[in-house]
């Protein structure tokens, strides 16, 4: 017991005493120092009004920063226990050393005519990029994986932030970072050994790896702090400042998922989740929705049973694995960038896509895979008349999966899309609440919302014929079905069929004509294409200017974008061509729509809805011409002057609903009929 007590102690003063320790009393002196520089000279308060600042007694005595003192001292004696059951750094560098023996062949010796210091400097850096890195990415893993993020969750719990917060983790949490640091540096000396021999050596200042120390020194406590120090927006892309990191800590949705790199900010600017801090930021930290946050069981119990339920319900879908990986794979990886970073990093380390669930009182959360710039203007519109704070996360592919992985937890409200078969994979997979709201069901006729009220469009589009306006035989174009006519053979150009917009088309025909109609139709329309079907709809436009065709289809949005894009060569290719809305002696015009829905687990309904609502009257409705060149879905709302090029025209009133329905037919046509 005594010999516990002693090493307890040592534990207690190492973390004070020691320089390889961030809460070195060194750098805990030069952290005060810049913080009065800072209110100083950046805030124009005295000395005087400075140290207040910096000792203030609501942040350094809060409930929050009492519990940080007590998981600090009950993790030192837990950690106490577990470390010498954990494999150590000697064992583990030993066993890799001799594993390269084997796998290399022999013991090469490189650079043997180097400096010692050419070495020492190779190893320091290689060691301190590399854990760098694993940080990040273990870091990552903590926030995307629900069963890490249980334990994660205790650090993010702290409302206020001091240098004693570093250490409120949970100690699943610090058993895994501690293996984490085993293996980096392991891994990093057996191979400097086994390459290098006995020159290997790290370049240090009092004991500490030079670039943390310098790292430590320059004010790293101040992270975990009330003192915002922005390092400016360019080195803020290399280094991860003060204020980035108490950006990460924020519980306001637009900060979720941000800045995870310890030092530098590379791999966050590699990975996509890096947030360059802006002046006068405002932050509020900690979790809304946890209960008595800084009691003991918060910190230590209920972290365990959050986890236990994780495994649950992973389980319940299929293996942890399997389900990490997927989610993984069709999460944020898809970015060409983050592909890189897990090329660079390991595929071995690679972390789950599935975003933090925190409901958040008084703003709304919108899950939007419409690009921002589409959707600000109606964002802006809404909060000047509400006052409500709108949140908007972006992504053009993975939000259903990562709306499925969140659970209850997610801190979705809304849900907005485009195309009927994406909305329609939001209510397969029961992602949207029922909405009950009589202004909806005035707004949006019937065949434009979800019958059991799930999800509703908010603008059409239609899927008009753009014809060469010195085309020969064009007078006779007045159906899609006249397209497969042999009139147009070699005539016509396309993108490729099974893209949702012609696939849409597709299904609609079906239900017009039925399938075998439809096949020969599509069969028909692949015989007169004049080239290969590629590019998106404005390829099929300029394919026309060019004379490479005579006549395609396409969305009536990409006429408006080139007729009034700032670019004189894209106007002309507008100019080049004349619209037709097909079918307006029968069924109508194809129209596909935009549209959204309530997410079912949404903590801010009534809110939600009202956005919704507010979508659908007049204001949004003429934006949704002004800004995306698409037709209002309220028929009392006239079509707006931004879309007098195509005027009013018949649509089809086949339920929207019927071409999600019918899309799975209709690829199976599209396939093969080659298109």
């Amino acid at each position: 017991m005594l010999d516990f007590f002693f090493s307890y102690t040592d534990k207690i003063t190492g973390a004070v005493f020691d320089p390889s320790k961030r809460m070195f009393v060194g750098y805990l002196a030069t952290a005060i120092g810049l913080a009065l520089l800072y209110l100083i000279f950046s805030r124009g308060l005295s000395f005087r009004q400075g140290l207040s600042a910096v000792f203030s007694k609501k942040v350094i005595w809060s409930p929050s920063s009492q519990a940080d003192l007590k998981i600090f001292a009950i993790n030192q004696a837990v950690m106490l226990g577990v470390a010498p059951r954990l494999i150590s750094r000697l064992a583990l560098a030993t066993l890799l050393f001799e594993g390269l023996h084997p796998l290399i062949g022999g013991r090469p010796i490189l650079l043997d005519q180097a400096p010692v210091w050419v070495i020492a400097f190779l190893y320091t850096v290689t060691l301190f990029l590399l854990d760098d890195a694993t940080k990040y990415l273990l870091h990552r893993c903590l926030h995307r994986w629900p069963v890490l993020w249980a334990f994660h969750k205790v650090h993010h719990s702290a409302e206020t932030l001091t240098p004693l917060t570093v250490f409120r983790t949970h100690p699943v949490e610090g058993i895994l970072f501690a293996l984490r640091s085993t293996l980096v540096q392991a891994s990093v000396i057996a191979g400097f050994v086994f390459f290098f021999g006995g020159r290997v050596e790290l370049l240090s200042i009092l004991g500490a790896n030079v670039f943390l120390f310098a790292f430590n020194a320059l004010g790293a406590n101040l992270r975990h702090s009330h003192i915002p120090i922005r390092y400016g927006r360019l080195i803020e892309h290399f280094l991860i400042s003060p204020a980035q990191h108490q950006v990460h800590h924020s519980a306001a949705m637009r900060h979720f998922d941000r800045n995870f790199g310890a030092v530098l900010a590379i791999w966050d600017l590699i990975g996509g989740t890096l947030y360059v801090t802006r002046p006068k930021e405002r932050i509020r930290f900690g979790l809304s929705n946890t209960i008595r946050p800084h009691s003991l069981q918060a910190l230590y119990l209920t972290p365990v049973t959050d986890a236990w339920q994780a495994v649950r319900n992973s389980a319940s879908k299929g293996s942890i694995m399997t389900k990490t990986i997927t989610a993984f794979l069709t999460g944020r990886l898809t970015s060409r960038s983050t592909k890189h970073l897990a090329g660079a990093i390991g595929l071995s380390l690679a972390i789950v896509a599935a975003g933090i669930g925190h409901a958040m009182g008084g703003e709304l959360n919108i899950y939007s895979h419409r690009q921002p710039f589409l959707i600000q203007p109606f964002i802006d519109a809404y909060q000047e008349e509400t006052g409500t704070q709108v949140n908007i996360v972006f992504a053009k592919k993975g939000l259903a999966q990562r709306l499925q992985a969140e659970g209850e937890r997610s801190p979705a409200d809304v849900v907005l899309t485009v195309d009927i078969a994406r909305l329609h994979v939001y209510a397969d997979k029961d992602l949207l609440a029922t909405v009950n709201s009589p202004i909806l069901e005035k707004n949006i006729p019937a065949h434009l919302r979800d019958p059991g009220n799930r999800w509703f469009a908010f603008s059409k589009r239609a899927r008009i014929i753009a014809v060469f306006k010195e085309a020969e035989g064009k007078e006779g174009l007045k159906r899609y079905e006249d397209l497969a006519g042999p009139d147009w053979k070699g005539r016509l150009c396309s993108r490729p069929g099974s893209h949702v917009y012609n696939r849409a088309l597709l299904a609609s025909m079906i239900h017009a004509h039925g399938e075998a109609e439809t096949e020969a139709w599509a069969k028909g329309v692949v015989a007169n294409l004049a080239r290969r079907p590629q590019g998106n709809d404005r390829a099929q436009i300029k394919a026309i200017f060019e004379g490479q065709c005579d006549a395609t289809v396409v969305n009536n949005y990409y006429i408006g974008k080139l007729a009034n894009s700032e670019k004189a060569e894209q106007r002309e290719w507008a100019a080049a061509v004349e619209l037709i809305f097909p079918n307006q002696d029968d069924r109508g015009t194809h129209i596909n729509i935009s549209g959204g829905g309530v997410a079912k687990h949404s903590k801010n309904k009534e809110e939600a809805i009202r956005f919704l609502e507010f979508l659908t009257e007049q204001k949004a409705q003429e934006l949704y011409g002004a800004v995306n060149f698409e037709y209002p879905v309220n028929p009392a709302v006239p079509t707006p002057g931004s879309l007098s090029f195509g005027g009013d025209f018949k649509e089809d009133t086949m339920p929207i609903s019927t071409i999600a329905d019918l899309a799975p037919l209709a690829q199976r046509i599209i396939d093969r009929a080659g298109w």
